[in-house]
């Protein structure tokens, strides 16, 4: 009775972990990030939420990155440029699905 009992458990187990699974959204397609256009070059957008890093590209270092998430998870990408003391009116955002 025992083994009947070990394989009676091991089917209903199977069988929830067949029902629990739900299929993922679908990935996005790999490809350029989307573009915001910026209403204002002298501030961020608030909902943008809090700044996270701030990165210097060796190339041109006059152009600092501004990485920001929200509170969706959205990783918010803005330059902006210290010889122009503004930020670029594009910027990117990498969005969590």
């Amino acid at each position: 009775m025992s083994n009947l009992r070990k394989l009676g458990t091991i089917l209903m187990v199977l069988v929830v972990f067949q029902l629990s699974c739900t299929k993922l959204k679908q990935a996005p397609t790999e490809g350029a990030l989307p573009i915001i256009g910026l209403n204002q070059t002298n501030s961020i957008p608030s909902d943008w939420g809090k700044l996270i890093s701030t990165t210097i590209s060796p190339d041109i270092p006059r152009l600092v990155l501004l990485w920001f998430q929200d509170e969706k998870g959205d990783i918010h990408l803005a330059s902006f440029d210290m010889r122009q003391n503004k930020l670029s009116p594009n910027a990117g955002v990498i969005r969590r699905y």
